[in-house]
This record gives structure tokens, C-alpha cells and sequence, in this order.
């Protein structure tokens, strides 16, 4: 059986890349970026390192099951 590939667009560079059908990293121009498949299909989306304030005024918003 042939490996399937999908293809998706980058934006970063605007180019379209081609993947097998998995999550995973990427890095596009020094950009980090994660292929995964969400309700609007596959698609690559930057990722964002943020501080440990950003991530409990997050949980904040979004509630979180670890909250103290």
C-alpha cells in the first residue's frame, strides 16, 4: 500500500508542504511550528512558549482540573 500524504499550507511561508497524515514538529524559517488535525482538517500552527503567569491566567479562562 502506497503511503498517503496530505498536503497544507504553510504561514509562514505561504508554500504548501507535504506531510504523511501524523502529528508532529516542524521548523519553517526558524519558525516552530506543529502539524495536527483539528475540526477543520490538517493544518500547520505556530507554536507560542509561554510564562508560567500566561498559563495560570489562561487556566483562568478556560478553567483547568488542576487548579488549587
Amino acid at each position: 500500500m502506497k503511503d498517503e500524504e496530505i498536503e497544507v499550507r504553510c504561514p509562514v511561508c505561504r508554500k504548501t508542504h507535504k506531510f504523511k497524515p501524523e502529528v508532529r514538529e516542524f521548523w519553517c524559517k526558524r519558525k516552530h511550528l506543529v502539524l495536527l488535525k483539528d475540526r477543520h482538517g490538517w493544518r500547520l500552527m505556530e507554536v507560542k512558549v509561554i510564562t508560567e503567569r500566561e498559563d495560570r491566567e489562561l487556566d483562568k479562562i478556560w478553567g483547568s482540573k488542576d487548579e488549587d
